[in-house]
């Protein structure tokens, strides 16, 4: 509730203020109309804070639409006369030659895995940091959909003696794996898995070929934005910082806490619970799973319609594999092991995303806040956290 409301254009934007019931109750006091109360302050405490806690140590929450997936080629057959050839298929025979209609030999199968991948990628510096090369493979970014399967142990029922019927672990049984594809203009990602397919079984010949040929291995990782920095942050004193943030951060507490000392408002809290300095972020991934020996099973069909010209064409592919594990689990390997990085980190709150605005007077952070919102929906950088992911 506010005593008055005012306004002022600044440029585009409309900026307001007021003067608040309770800082004008603060003025009064202070000069003596109103009896003055106790301005200490008061922990607001309870459970609401204990949330706040539990989830920034969490780093927040899990977002669906915040994945990557990576896939890998298959071998393909190894025709005779290739180097390091493992399998020995006749020169000019009909299976060496339909294998290379298929596309089905190595080579053949590698050049269809590098159009659908057609890899882009550029050195990146977002806000002055260094964050070395980014690249980007259109198969992997074409995945619209995937999951990241269950596992199940699968069980019988045992007695012993007069004992009831208990369930007992027999073997482990994993569930189906489906990715979801978009359509590139070219179809070379289309035409990639029906190559695999072919190779998995030559429908000229009618043969079926070896088992290492035609499998090969995904991963899929879960991504987040987290602290730069595994564990707790390192608590600063007020005023103590040596950052450029530190600093302005301080000052503007500084000026804040003057200001309701002069009108009779209750001071911040500066307990121990909100120094922390602000963390520096990074987008990584999170959680990962690699899927050993796979082969497309089912490459779905595409639907096309004419009453469908504002929509992109897909189409699903359906694995059959070997097993799951997650990273840093199982046998993934020292170096697989690691590639799944983790932290844990406690977060600055932030009013509205925006550093410092909280650390305003109230009567002028929600304004200032709702203007700088106003400005960035409005601004062609509205649209940048499309390019960044």
């Amino acid at each position: 509730m506010a005593i008055f409301r005012d306004g002022v254009k600044v440029g585009k934007f409309d900026v307001r203020t007021g003067l608040s019931k309770g800082r004008a109750q603060g003025i009064l006091r202070e000069l003596g109309v109103l009896e003055k109360k106790d301005t200490a302050v008061k922990s607001s405490g309870g459970e609401i804070d204990t949330i706040r806690t539990v989830v920034g140590k969490a780093e927040g929450f899990t977002q669906p639409s915040k994945f990557k997936v990576r896939f890998n080629c298959p071998m393909g057959i190894q025709q005779f006369g290739l180097r390091r050839a493992k399998s020995r298929v006749a020169k000019n025979s009909l299976d060496y030659k339909t294998h290379i209609l298929n596309r089905s030999d190595s080579r053949g199968i590698f050049e269809m895995f590098q159009e659908a991948r057609s890899t882009a990628q550029t050195t990146y510096t977002p806000f002055g940091v260094m964050s070395g090369v980014r690249s980007e493979s259109k198969l992997d970014l074409f995945c619209s959909k995937v999951v990241i399967p269950e596992k199940q142990i699968t069980t019988n029922l045992y007695k012993h003696a007069s004992s009831p019927n208990f369930p007992f672990p027999t073997g482990v049984q994993y569930g189906t794996i489906t990715t979801t594809f978009y359509c590139d203009a070219t179809m070379k990602i289309k035409r990639f898995f029906d190559a695999w397919q072919k190779m998995i079984y030559n429908d000229i010949t009618g043969n079926m070929n070896y088992y290492n040929e035609y499998t090969s291995e995904f991963d899929v990782f879960t991504r987040s934005t987290i602290s730069a920095t595994s564990g707790k942050l390192k608590k600063s004193e007020l005023g103590g910082g040596n950052s450029m943030a530190d600093k302005i951060s301080n000052t503007i507490k500084g000026a804040t806490a003057k200001l309701d000392e002069m009108t009779g408002m209750e001071t911040r809290d500066s307990s121990e619970q909100a120094k922390y300095d602000i963390p520096k972020t990074r987008f990584v991934e999170t959680y990962g799973v690699k899927v050993f020996e796979c082969f497309p099973q089912i490459v779905g069909q595409i639907d096309l319609s004419h009453d469908a010209a504002s929509q992109i064409a897909t189409f699903d592919v359906t694995w059959s594999y070997m097993k799951w594990n997650a990273f840093k689990l199982g046998n993934l390997g020292i170096k697989d092991r690691g590639a799944v990085n983790l932290a844990i980190g406690e977060f600055r709150n932030e009013k509205d995303g925006f550093p410092f605005i909280e650390d305003l007077p109230p009567e002028l952070s929600g304004p200032l806040s709702g203007a700088l919102n106003q400005g960035f929906n409005t601004s062609a950088a509205s649209n940048f956290s499309n390019l960044v992911g």
